[in-house]
């Protein structure tokens, strides 16, 4: 099993002081990974040469949106929109934010293992996601359980890619989870009793608007 230090992890991301070294790289991939996992997505344009990365929250999210649009700004131009849909649903306004990363090789390398036919997977090797990566990926498809245990939302992955998630958080983490049936999709629930686990990883890396998701 793996085991993490989250001080020395935010240690080496307070060193950060310049574009393009190996760790500003590597705090990049972490976010991409989680992101991609998450609520994030890749687009290769049918002339382009290479991918880029979009993001989406909903306004109430606001702030750690920001603070991902900050996050990745040696690749973007850390400017978003904002723009409202009508759903057609609830008959309701809502308001979103989005932006874009410049396109990069790295982007299509990325794209490479995220996507079979157009289709997102969960790629085979899980290795980025790391304690910073699962902090993000719980901060976007994290949701807190009837019973103190805490969801992973992959609605949108196979059952297969699931299996494949969760096997990897028991294996790496010793993270104790079960994989639920939500309508036709699954999701990961995180036991209680691994809940503890959980925050002595992320914690350091949550943005404080997204602690509830962790009970605090």
């Amino acid at each position: 099993m793996t085991k993490w230090c989250p001080k020395m992890g935010l240690l080496r991301v307070a060193t950060f002081t310049s574009e393009g070294t190996t760790e500003n790289i590597n705090y990049i991939k972490q976010i991409l990974f989680s992101s991609i996992l998450g609520d994030g997505k890749l687009e290769l344009p049918p002339r382009g040469i290479n991918a880029r990365f979009g993001f989406t929250q909903a306004e109430a999210q606001k702030d750690y949106f920001i603070s991902v649009c900050n996050s990745l700004s040696t690749i973007s131009s850390a400017k978003y929109r904002e723009y409202a849909y009508l759903d057609k649903r609830t008959g309701k306004t809502y308001k979103s934010l989005n932006f874009w990363t410049k396109s990069s090789p790295m982007l299509t390398e990325f794209y490479n293992i995220f996507y079979s036919n157009k289709v997102k997977i969960v790629p085979s090797d899980l290795s980025l996601l790391t304690p910073l990566a699962l902090a993000h990926l719980i901060m976007q498809d994290g949701s807190r359980g009837t019973s103190r245990g805490l969801y992973i939302c992959t609605d949108s992955f196979t059952l297969q890619d699931v299996q494949r998630l969760s096997r990897y958080l028991i294996n790496t983490f010793n993270i104790r989870c079960s994989i639920h049936k939500a309508g036709n999709n699954h999701r990961i629930y995180i036991l209680a009793k691994s809940v503890p686990i959980v925050r002595d990883l992320v914690l350091v890396y949550m943005h404080e608007s997204m602690l509830y998701k962790l009970g605090i």
